[in-house]
């Protein structure tokens, strides 16, 4: 560990510690190395395991209790990666002929990982089935999985007398996912530092670079203490092998040197339990004239529109929610849900989304009445007006529904405009040239309750969308309603075939259907119903989102109150900053902040999801694998964060930085956007300017994946402003 630090390495392939092979150590020895490895900030990327570097005529049992305790440490350690092999062959004889035994035995490796959520890296190895491009290239073909990927070794390649980027790497390329670095000579096959052999890898990192290959690279040196060489211990053995990688990767221009990705947060348990609703059965015997498919912001806002607009002219409104009911407000509103509690309470519901791991590893879904409204902290900021510049909205209409889903939603910046702790921070941010430093805008409702009001509901949630359309006219709704196919007759919307959670089927009819599911399930639904577009599914984009933690030295006697601050874009530095921290614990003299960053990130068409017909959920619906990587301009913006972040905890005199700047992954924010962005050109968007899906009369979309692009700031206004400016639309639709 202490030369990984010397050498700015933060992750380990666990192999073997102590001469002893990971899978052979004790429960007591594993708990011990991870204590060492989390006291000293050290994460696992993979369980490098010898599962397959065995005889294919040997006993496949006891590779499968291996894997058993591999996915056992896997969890321990946080990892899904276990690297495996894929059998050696005899000797003289030809490999293909042991074919059928090897993919026999692969395929039920990989049938395990899925089932346990692990992906195995099979990595080439010399003599073993898979040591050329051709056999691994018909591994893989037949056995199609996101669960299994290739771990890509050069100099293994050499020693198997074959060229990796000549003869392997054509072959082989979509399905690496992990880049083992070493390099050897082709007439010995001797190890050497990466660049010195005859491996390719300097043509291989151009390749990486090429392709905008964001995932690992291990350094696995091999090098012996001799030749020029001699003399050297193990350890720095292994620093020339990593100073030699890195060279690499600076000649090429590829980034290496990003701030640490920040763990995704898994906590254990759940709770439950509340609105009139409608069954499934009853709701299949009507005609809607709208129907709304999820509850989150977009769905609540587009039937609070339609609510208070029509009233009570006769149309029939319909609403449908996959999950169940989780709570009747914000969980931030729940006076028993404090500190951890809040946290677990946040994040155990929330579902890891299948197939989005490793580019997109920390997405999660909320399956319940009002959507992941139930979680969110409510900042609410609006989108900078140059944003809108590619949009098929102009700004002066987004100024208009802004300020109508601002009244809907109680957005102010009252919450900390009198709290001395804020404004203190906020005189230090403008003295250090953050000018445009304000109070949070956030979705609070602060009115005192008067007049035998009852009100509880401070932080909003789409809950009070929901409340505030019951209170102008009835409409059904139905939980625990999945949605599986949109249909259509004659090219128009003409309902939604539903299923229960005991898989019973539905079909609502309806004249005009809006899907608010999210950025990924809007998508998947559409594709899954044979609905048409270039662009659907595609776009799929995310904020350069970083964080800090810190201590500031109060400023006594007037250090009291919440700490809610955004620093917006301005000339100088295009990036958004959210300063935050409650008022919490005994200690006077220092209190703890977070800060969030964001930069803006280009949206790309090669940036989506699909769907991957290999998996099915219980649906009957494929899962969605996803396609998602930073650029070299996506690089330069999350970089510019993290520097501009480094000036922010200056300008607000942090005492100490109780967490590094580190990078969040992908979908950690929740901030996802564009699978169905909306926009003139069919070509480059799903939907219309009001959202309505191309060429699909009555089909509208009204959530994340409606944005064109995301700007910096939290996307939760604007998606509920759009929904709002959906609706008025669809109401002169209906005649209203």
């Amino acid at each position: 560990m202490d030369v990984l630090d010397a050498e700015q390495v933060r992750y380990i392939d666990l192999r073997s510690v102590g001469g002893k092979q990971i899978l052979d150590l004790t429960d007591e020895e594993i708990a011990d190395i991870k204590q060492r490895l989390d006291e000293r900030g050290f994460r696992v990327h993979s369980i490098s395991t010898p599962i397959g570097k065995t005889d294919i005529t040997e006993d496949f049992a006891p590779e499968l209790q291996r894997l058993d305790r591999a996915i056992e440490l896997a969890k321990r350690f946080g990892t899904p990666n276990i690297r495996i092999f894929s059998f050696y062959t005899p000797a003289g004889e030809d490999p293909w002929n042991y074919r059928d035994e090897v993919l026999r035995r692969l395929r039920a490796l990989v049938r395990i990982a899925e089932r346990e959520g692990i992906v195995l890296m099979h990595e080439n190895e010399r003599r073993i089935y898979g040591d050329n491009g051709e056999r691994i290239r018909d591994i893989f073909e037949s056995i199609p999985s996101p669960n299994f990927r290739l771990a890509f070794d050069p100099a293994n390649f050499v020693q198997s007398q074959v060229l990796p980027m000549t003869d392997a790497y054509p072959l082989v390329e979509p399905y690496i996912g992990w880049v083992q670095i070493k390099d050897a000579l082709v007439n010995t096959g001797k190890n050497v530092p990466a660049g010195e052999g005859d491996g390719q890898v300097p043509e291989l990192m151009e390749a990486l670079k090429k392709k905008n290959y964001s995932g690992f690279i291990s350094v696995e040196s091999h090098l012996q203490p001799t030749g020029e060489l001699a003399g050297l211990s193990q350890p720095e053995l292994f620093q020339v092998a990593a100073k030699a990688t890195k060279k690499l990767l600076d000649e090429a221009g590829i980034a290496w040197r990003m701030p640490e990705t920040c763990p995704p947060l898994r906590l254990p348990g759940y709770l439950d339990q509340w609105i009139p609703l409608t069954s499934l059965e009853q709701m299949s015997g009507t005609v809607y004239d709208v129907l709304i498919v999820g509850s989150g912001a977009g769905g609540g806002a587009v039937l609070w529109r339609l609510c208070e607009m029509l009233k009570n002219d006769g149309l029939r409104i319909g609403m449908i929610e996959a999950g169940d009911l989780l709570l009747p407000t914000n969980a931030r509103n729940v006076s028993t849900l404090d500190g951890i509690r809040l946290d677990q309470y946040i994040f155990n519901p929330k579902i890891s989304v299948p197939g989005l791991y490793p580019e997109f590893p920390a997405a999660r879904q909320l399956f319940a009445l009002g959507g992941r409204t139930l979680v969110w902290d409510a900042n609410s900021p609006r989108n900078d007006p140059a944003v809108f510049k590619d949009w098929p909205v102009s700004t002066r209409e987004m100024e208009i529904y802004y300020s109508i889903a601002e009244r809907a939603m109680n957005v102010t910046k009252a919450y900390t405009s009198c709290s001395p702790f804020t404004q203190t921070m906020l005189g230090r941010l403008r003295r250090s040239g953050f000018t445009a430093a304000t109070e949070a805008p956030r979705a609070l409702n602060l009115q005192p309750a008067k007049y035998g009001q009852i009100r509880s509901d401070v932080f909003f949630s789409s809950i009070l969308f929901l409340a505030e359309a019951l209170k102008r006219r009835s409409f059904d709704l139905a939980i625990n309603a999945r949605a599986v196919q949109v249909l259509t007759e004659k090219g128009r919307a003409s309902g939604v075939k539903v299923m229960d959670r005991l898989h019973q089927s539905y079909v609502l009819k309806a004249k005009n259907i809006v899907l608010s599911g999210s950025t990924f399930e809007t998508p998947r639904l559409l594709l899954h119903s044979g609905i048409r577009g270039q662009a659907i599914g595609h776009y799929l984009n995310d904020h350069a989102a970083l964080k800090a933690s810190a201590a500031v030295v109060r400023p006594s006697p007037y250090g009291s109150g919440p700490l809610w601050i955004l620093v917006p874009p301005t000339g100088r530095y295009p990036y958004q900053f959210l300063i935050s921290g409650e008022e919490s614990g005994d200690d006077f003299n220092e209190r703890e902040i977070v800060i969030r960053g964001y930069g803006s990130l280009k949206p790309r068409f090669e940036n989506r999801v699909e769907l991957d017909p290999g998996r099915i959920d219980e649906f009957g619906v494929p899962r969605l694998k996803v396609r998602y990587s930073y650029t070299m301009e996506d690089k330069a913006v999350i970089n510019g964060v993290a520097e501009t972040m480094e000036d922010v905890l200056s300008a607000l005199q942090a005492a100490r930085v109780t967490g590094e700047i580190c990078l969040r992954p992908p979908g950690d924010d929740h901030h996802e956007a564009g699978t169905c962005r909306i926009g003139d050109d069919p070509a480059t968007s799903a939907a219309n300017r009001y959202g309505q899906i191309h060429h699909v009369p009555g089909l509208y979309v009204a959530d994340n994946s409606m944005l064109p692009s995301l700007g910096v700031a939290n996307p939760t206004l604007t998606t509920v402003a759009l929904a709002i400016r959906t609706a008025d639309y669809m109401m002169t639709e209906l005649g209203g």
